[in-house]
């Protein structure tokens, strides 16, 4: 099977990229940095370009049967905040049109459990309406993507979405995995704080069931259809609680008030605004965690037998890559 994957140097990207190739598969792999593919390489064709231009998509396109579209801007903030909007709304498109017209006979696309929304009585589904508005350009041009995606849909593409929540386990510091980063400061004695409460809950996936998620929803997820791929929920102070006891490394952390980082994210956009320094935190990204991000997986355990790993055995395979890798 040949297969394109669009994202491939990304976190998600770079593991399916290796499962893929695993499997036996010719994949074409469109980046703008070539140098950064990680991982075999016998059966990987790269092409330079992405997906902000048609004409570098179109040679990747010819001749694949599958394509995996992971490719978005993910990052809490941008200099020019057009640049969102660039590549999760126009870049979706191209790659959509680009697909429809090689005749491509299945695409998946990754976009986030951002787009849904934080809970509020219960876990949310695909089902349920958003109850804020959007924290951030990421989720609103995301959720505009997916309204393009269910446009080609509706016009006899068949496109499957999936939506990942809080991604963690082996592999590179992409910004994709902060979970990921938090146990590596952690264990290296350079993570003092929760925030605020520590009791709001998020959603944690582990990178295997990510990704072979992926796959499953590339066998068998219907076109049109939104796929939730979470995880365990569980609240931050149950996390790093879990962290302490496997890692045998326990100390003091310290419960950071929210108005304390919200003071700090409106200094941090001061400091970009006179230094054009990018901002660590930013003050939209902060009223995030005023609420709990709790999901419902269950169309996504049905429908394509997606698998959710127990956070304790995650985390313990987390601390053990952590341990080679990084100390």
């Amino acid at each position: 099977m040949k297969i394109l994957l669009t994202g491939s140097t990304g976190y998600i990207g770079t593991w399916l990229t290796r499962q893929l190739a695993a499997q036996g598969h010719q994949l074409h792999l469109l980046c703008r940095t070539p140098s950064a593919i990680i991982g075999p390489t016998d059966q990987i064709r790269i092409f330079h370009g992405d997906i902000t231009d048609p004409q570098s998509l179109n040679k990747a396109m010819q001749g694949v049967q599958q394509v995996y579209h992971l490719a978005g801007y993910a990052r809490l903030w941008a200099k020019d905040p057009s640049i969102f909007e660039t590549i999760n709304v126009t870049g979706t498109h191209n790659v959509l049109r680009s697909a429809a017209d090689a005749g491509v006979e299945k695409i998946v696309y990754t976009s986030t459990a951002g787009v849904i929304g934080p809970s509020l009585n219960k876990p949310m589904t695909e089902n349920d309406e958003r109850i804020t508005g959007f924290f951030n350009e990421y989720e609103e041009t995301k959720t505009r993507a997916e309204a393009i995606v269910r446009d080609f849909a509706r016009d006899g593409l068949n496109v499957t979405t999936v939506s990942p929540a809080r991604v963690y386990g082996p592999g590179m510091d992409t910004g994709s995995n902060p979970v990921t980063k938090i146990v590596e400061l952690y264990m290296k004695g350079k993570w003092h704080f929760i925030p605020g409460s520590g009791n709001d809950i998020g959603s944690y996936c582990y990178i295997d069931d990510v990704v072979t998620g992926h796959i499953q929803a590339m066998e068998k997820g219907r076109s049109g259809e939104r796929y939730i791929f979470g995880g365990v929920n569980a609240s931050f102070n149950e996390l790093m609680g879990l962290l302490a006891q496997l890692t045998g490394i326990r100390k003091k952390l310290w419960h950071l008030p929210f108005p304390v980082i919200k003071g700090f994210s409106y200094l941090q956009v001061g400091i970009n605004k006179l230094t054009g320094k990018p901002p660590m935190i930013t003050p939209n990204w902060v009223k995030r965690y005023d609420y709990n991000w709790e999901l419902d997986s269950g169309k996504a355990v049905r429908e394509l037998g997606y698998g959710i790993r127990p956070l304790e055995q995650g985390l313990k395979q987390t601390i053990e890559w952590v341990k080679q890798n990084r100390l």
